[in-house]
């Protein structure tokens, strides 16, 4: 079987950089892109993009070429009252959230159709659950339109032998949840106890997820919203 080439958005830190680690030790080739620099650990190659820009899917395409699985992970989020969110912040948020999973899942999903074989997974939130808190209005409608984008792309893709899920993660240690942490001081120790395991996650504890839906092992599994998120939201 020729290597499998993965392409992970968002891979210079957090749950992209551990999604990147996971499936390069399974056997993966693995192109990383991100808005920053980064290095190249174990990745065979990265690539500094802007997920904003629309016209960047068509240069991934280029230069990437065929991809067999893709974790559309690269998130962009506000932390604001509706009222002082900006109509930018807004955009912003719904192209790289939302628009930049859809373009790259149409444009690389194509090839894994006619292969006859294909993994999309795609990073959401335990906001796309609960519509997140107060501050986070366009960062948890544009999670939950990657849910339901999910759906639809399993749906339109299942035929052709490539299944698309999605991840809903919470309490992730990222430098992410770090910017909450110093945007809310003490929220980490206060949202603790919300968490059924009363801990908060690494991101290879989600990467691991990530890996197993990415494998052959999953072939069964499509359209599902898998949560990750140490028992704080049920359902």
């Amino acid at each position: 079987m020729t290597q499998r080439i993965a392409l992970v958005t968002g891979s210079a830190r957090g749950i992209g950089r551990a999604c990147a680690e996971a499936l390069a030790a399974t056997g993966h080739s693995v192109v990383g892109v991100d808005v920053i620099e980064q290095d190249r650990g174990p990745m065979d190659r990265v690539l500094t993009a802007d997920l904003a820009l629309p016209e960047t899917t068509d240069r991934l395409l280029a230069e990437v070429g065929r991809v067999d699985v893709l974790v559309n992970n690269a998130a962009v989020l506000v932390e604001k009252p509706i009222e002082e969110t900006t109509l930018a912040e807004f955009d912003l948020t719904i192209a790289v959230n939302l628009r930049a999973p859809f373009l790259l899942s149409r444009a690389f999903g194509a090839g894994m159709r006619e292969r006859g074989w294909g993994r999309i997974v795609n990073i959401a939130s335990i906001a796309a659950r609960t519509g997140g808190t107060s501050q986070v209005a366009a960062y948890g409608a544009s999670k939950a339109g990657l849910v339901a984008l999910t759906k639809n792309f399993a749906r339109n893709y299942g035929p052709d032998g490539v299944t698309v899920n999605v991840v809903c993660p919470a309490g992730i240690l990222t430098p992410m949840a770090d910017s909450q942490e110093r945007n809310n001081p003490g929220s980490r120790a206060t949202s603790v106890a919300q968490f059924a395991l009363r801990r908060h996650a690494e991101p290879s504890e989600i990467a691991t997820v990530v890996g197993f839906l990415a494998s052959d092992g999953a072939a069964y599994m499509t359209g599902a919203t898998i949560d990750v998120n140490g028992g704080w939201f049920m359902y």
